[in-house]
């Protein structure tokens, strides 16, 4: 169990001390007591360790990054026991460089299954592909909110065909479960 932060969009120090500190947080961790807020992290960084992470307690918050995978694989559920914006369990934004070709291209939260609290809003990712093939009121349990998933990649490879459609990546594992 770690603790999780609450500094929204405000970052201190660089891209490497915003790593590092990241690092520091999260590795070996697997229930994030609080939020999980990745923010500026650059596509040279080795991100792994965040793949024990099983459980959220508050709010994903990923906006401005320019990383093209997020190994959170093994992420179960996010509670929602506090919100981004007052609002939203998992929030993503604006994850690319509009200069290169670094972007994140796929969530991959393929074992996501709960969000308890709380609603989606997945915008201006310009490469992310996949999150428009997840049915997210299976996954929110506020049937009142309606997930926000708009402007985001556009030449993205259809599900495969064993996944009726509902997807994480274009993959025979990547089906929506």
């Amino acid at each position: 169990v770690c603790a999780g932060t609450l500094n929204g969009l405000s970052v201190t120090g660089d891209a490497q001390h915003q790593y590092q500190t990241l690092h520091k947080m999260y590795n070996n961790c697997e229930i994030v007591m609080g939020n999980l807020e990745i923010v500026l992290i650059d596509h040279t960084q080795d991100l792994s360790f965040l793949q024990t992470i099983r459980e959220v307690t508050g709010y994903i918050l990923i906006a401005m990054n320019v990383f093209t995978s997020l190994p959170l694989q093994n992420l179960r559920v996010i509670r929602g026991t506090q919100f981004y914006e007052e609002k939203f369990a998992l929030f993503v934004l604006l994850n690319y460089n509009p200069n290169t070709t670094h972007a994140l291209r796929q969530l991959g939260l393929n074992q996501l299954t709960e969000i308890l609290a709380g609603g989606v809003y997945i915008e201006k990712n310009a490469q992310l592909c996949h999150v428009d093939t997840v049915e997210w009121r299976d996954i929110m349990r506020d049937t009142r909110l309606e997930p926000l998933v708009r402007d985001n990649g556009k030449a993205c490879a259809p599900c495969h065909e064993s996944c009726s459609g509902h997807c994480w990546g274009p993959g025979p594992e990547d089906c929506q479960k």
